[in-house]
């Protein structure tokens, strides 16, 4: 676990350490120019000073410059040979033909020296040692820099204080969600917060917002589902009841033959339940897949085919070869629920038209009849879980339509419902995106 105020203020010491490096190199690289240049004027002032004063003899000479630059001189006199060397200058340089500047190796050392010839015969050769003026240099980049390194500690001391200044939101923040309980779900306030952490807790407003909603979701679900569940646990109790109490063997096996009806809707009720609860938590993080509409459409009116012919219903297809990116089992099961419900709401000898097609840039899929239809003004609440419309008698749980609204949901898509087959009934018109990439 690392501190954050920690790691900026590491890195930012880095950097400034990194920084002051560069400083130095690049302070001393133009102090060493500097220098440089401001000595070699010296060393040919020098020079040229000196052969101003020589008519043919060899003066006495003296050390010249501050000790600190140590700048030496020799006087040679080309005819005779004759040498004069200033002091700290223990034997004469080996040169006589440098005219000008140049860096030389001599006792051990790098010298740079000023070579001057006079009408005289004389050779003027000042010079110094390369490491003074190194040395020179290092020291001059020193100074300038001194403040800077002065000013280190407060830098830093700055930084920290300004770091935790800007920590101190977040943990403000951290400190209001540390005190709530677990079922306090209200958006934490943004206000005054800088704009990095305001992204942050706004997205923690979003999280917050869905998580209430999927458990206001729950609560409702687990509420309807007990209320729907309660009728027929009652029912069924009844049922053993009368079993129980049955004085023939024929009463008794109407009693169970009830009994098993009712456990059959219940155990229907219980999967319908089971598939809005997978369907509900995080159905949108699994993996879409291509799916053919149109084979889809053709199994489904296979299996259902058997259940239309007990009410002679004609059961029709018109599928054009389409495909959408979505969840397989999903989709049959939207297209089976429709078609299911169909069934059931269509009066016998009636008619079912199962089809899907292509409008612009998503695959349409329609569920047609020309059953009783569904009035206008119920057909929003149709898909609300447990709702069945008033004056149905076909058998049913109220969870159909809302299990193929949820699948519609979780593909992206739509549904609405129109009039159907001759003018009368129902169409479901179900749109889903196409396939816009490889899957």
């Amino acid at each position: 676990m690392y501190s954050i105020r920690d790691r900026l203020l590491w890195t930012f010491c880095i950097a400034l350490i990194l920084a002051g490096v560069a400083a130095t190199y690049m302070t001393f690289i133009s102090a060493r120019g500097e220098v440089d240049r401001f000595l070699d004027i010296e060393l040919q002032q020098i020079a040229l000073s000196l052969s101003t004063h020589t008519d043919g003899r060899l003066p006495d000479v003296k050390p010249s410059g501050s000790d600190e630059q140590h700048i030496v001189i020799q006087l040679l006199d080309t005819t005779s040979g004759q040498t004069h060397l200033s002091s700290g200058l223990p034997s004469p340089f080996p040169v006589t033909d440098i005219e000008g500047f140049a860096n030389i190796r001599h006792e051990g050392q790098t010298w740079r020296i000023f070579a001057l010839k006079t009408v005289h015969n004389i050779s003027i050769i000042t010079a110094q040692p390369v490491d003074v003026r190194v040395k020179l240099a290092f020291t001059s980049a020193l100074h300038i820099l001194q403040p800077l390194v002065l000013l280190l500690p407060f830098l830093v001391v700055a930084v920290w204080l300004l770091v935790g200044q800007g920590l101190a939101s977040l943990n403000r923040t951290a400190k209001i969600v540390s005190t709530r309980s677990s079922t306090s779900l209200e958006p934490l306030p943004v206000k005054g917060l800088p704009v990095e952490v305001k992204q942050l807790v706004l997205a923690l407003n979003d999280l917050l917002a869905k998580l209430e909603q999927s458990l206001e979701a729950q609560k409702r679900f687990a509420s309807d589902a007990a209320h729907e569940l309660r009728t027929p646990l009652t029912a069924l109790k009844l049922q053993v009841q009368l079993a129980e109490r049955a004085k023939t063997e024929e009463s008794r096996q109407k009693a169970f033959g009830r009994l098993h009806a009712g456990i059959d809707r219940a155990t229907g009720l219980v999967q319908q339940l089971l598939v809005i609860a997978r369907l509900d938590p995080d159905a949108h993080k699994k993996p879409f897949v291509s799916v053919k509409l149109n084979e889809v459409i053709v199994a489904v009116a296979d299996e259902l085919t058997v259940l239309a012919q007990q009410k002679n219903i004609t059961l029709e297809t018109a599928a054009e070869a389409i495909a959408v990116a979505g969840m397989e089992d999903a989709l049959k099961l939207l297209i089976t629920n429709l078609t299911d419900n169909a069934i059931r709401y269509t009066q016998p000898n009636g008619r079912i038209r199962l089809s899907v097609k292509r409008e612009q840039d998503a695959a349409v899929i329609e569920v047609s009849d020309n059953g009783p239809g569904i009035a206008h003004e119920e057909r929003k609440r149709v898909f609300d879980r447990f709702y069945r419309a008033l004056g149905t008698k076909a058998q049913g749980h109220g969870l159909g339509l809302a299990i193929v609204k949820r699948i519609v949901e979780i593909h992206h898509g739509s549904i609405v419902i129109d009039d159907g087959l001759e003018g009368k009934g129902t169409t479901m018109r179900i749109r889903l995106p196409l396939i816009t990439q490889n899957i």
